[in-house]
């Protein structure tokens, strides 16, 4: 969790999409054999637009393309094909799509390409997953037009200030998508200590689940 950490944190300096793209690749994902990255986000129209890519040979970056095409890639050097299920995996192990996902609807893509076969697809997939996340938290702010480095005013008005130490851990295990169990074993209280720290923390912060409870965490930039 970490390496998640210092991510997230590195989140913090408002890299670009080409950057994020680079990192995972170079820094994060290298052991598991990553050598391609691409973020594509979706459009109302059902077209994707890619906006940050590092290590493919084709050069989509800045490109749009309607679903009649995007949907209908093959697998190649480069990119897989949305066939209508479930996996999320090239035919031949090497590509994967990972939907990045605002408000629990899919806002876009993250597109992973390996130098070999991956054979424990399920460990890889969860991998990505961890980074999956917060990247798509960091693309939503963006799209919005939130800033993630409000004035001290802003912060005095939620009460974020307030926050204790123990709170803010727990705020910072939100936004890394641990569960209640996960972080009581983690910080070493009770489950339903950690239940009602959270309470708290949504009072404080005015929200109303987890998910906004991350997502203000990162615009006030309180981890």
């Amino acid at each position: 969790m970490n390496e998640i950490r210092k991510f997230i944190e590195w989140l913090s300096f408002h890299p670009t999409p080409d950057e994020i793209t680079r990192a995972l690749v170079l820094d994060h994902l290298a052991q598991a054999h990553a050598c391609c990255s691409r973020i594509g986000i979706l459009n109302t129209d059902d077209s994707i637009s890619f906006i940050g890519e590092y290590g493919f040979e084709d050069g989509k970056k800045g490109k749009t393309f309607p679903g009649s095409v995007w949907r209908t890639w093959k697998n190649d050097a480069s990119e897989i094909a949305i066939r209508g299920s479930a996996d999320n995996w090239s035919a031949d192990k090497m590509i994967l799509m990972y939907p990045l996902r605002h408000r629990g609807a899919t806002q876009g893509h993250l597109i992973i390409r390996f130098s070999k076969p991956i054979s424990n697809v399920k460990q890889i997939e969860d991998l990505v997953l961890d980074f999956a996340v917060p990247i798509s938290l960091y693309l939503s702010l963006k799209q919005e037009g939130l800033r993630p480095a409000p004035s001290a005013a802003t912060r005095e008005e939620t009460g974020s200030d307030n926050l204790s130490v123990r709170q803010i851990a727990i705020l910072r295990g939100m936004v890394e998508g641990k569960t209640n169990h996960e972080l009581a074993t983690e910080l070493g209280f009770s489950v339903s200590t950690i239940r009602h720290e959270t309470m708290r923390i949504y009072q404080a912060l005015s929200v109303s689940d987890r998910k906004e409870a991350a997502k203000k965490a990162l615009i006030l930039s309180l981890i």
